[in-house]
C-alpha cells in the first residue's frame, strides 16, 4: 500500500469555534477536527461543545477525517506539542473505526508511537490470513484485564512509512517520533 503525497495543514487551535466564531476560554473543553473537503485537502477546524452537541460539524460534501477531545490553553512560545497524550489517544481512539487508507495508516503508525510513549502495549501480532489483515495486538495503558485490541497492519513500504512519521511530526513538533 502506498499513501499518495501530500501535507496536512496541522495546527494549533485558532481558539475559536467553527460554527459560532466565539472565542474559547481558557481551559474550556473543545472538539478539534480535520477535515476533508470535496478537493481531497485536511483542514483543521474546532468546535465548542455546545455546538458540536447540537449538530453543528461538517456535512456532506466534505468529510470528518478525524476529532479528538481536548482543552484550550493559550498558545504559549516554547514548542510544545500541538496534541498531548490525552488527544493523542482520543484521536487514536476515533480512529479505530477507520476505513480509508491513510487513516488506517496513520493510526498504525500513531500506534507505534504511543507504544514507545509506554501508554499502548504491544502484546502480539497475527499475520494476514485470508481477508483478515495483519494486525497488532495492543492495551492501553493499565489495562490489563479487557482484551488486546487489533490495530490493523497496512503494510506500508519504508517511503509511506516516512510520510506518516513526517504528518505525524507535524502533530508533534519539537519530538521525534522516528526516535
Amino acid at each position: 500500500m502506498s499513501i499518495a503525497p501530500s501535507t496536512y495543514p496541522y495546527s494549533r487551535s485558532a481558539g475559536v469555534c467553527a460554527a459560532t466564531g466565539r472565542a474559547f476560554a481558557p481551559g474550556e473543553r473543545y472538539y478539534g477536527t480535520l477535515v476533508e473537503n470535496a478537493a481531497g485537502t485536511l483542514e483543521r477546524r474546532d468546535y465548542s461543545k455546545e455546538a458540536w452537541d447540537a449538530g453543528q460539524r461538517p456535512h456532506a460534501p466534505e468529510r470528518l477525517f478525524a476529532a479528538w477531545r481536548a482543552a484550550f490553553h493559550e498558545h504559549t512560545p516554547d514548542k510544545q506539542p500541538l496534541l498531548g497524550d490525552d488527544e493523542l489517544l482520543d484521536l487514536w481512539e476515533q480512529l479505530a473505526a477507520a476505513d480509508q487508507p491513510r487513516q488506517i495508516a496513520f493510526r498504525y503508525v500513531l500506534t507505534l508511537l504511543l507504544a514507545r510513549r509506554r501508554l499502548l502495549r504491544v502484546t502480539g501480532s497475527h499475520p494476514r490470513r485470508g481477508d483478515t489483515p495483519a494486525a497488532l495486538l495492543v492495551l492501553r495503558k493499565g489495562d490489563d484485564q479487557n482484551r488486546p485490541l487489533e490495530v490493523i497492519d497496512p503494510l506500508l513500504d519504508e517511503a509511506a512509512v516516512a510520510e506518516v512519521i513526517d504528518q505525524l511530526g507535524q502533530v508533534l513538533p519539537g519530538t521525534d517520533p522516528k526516535n
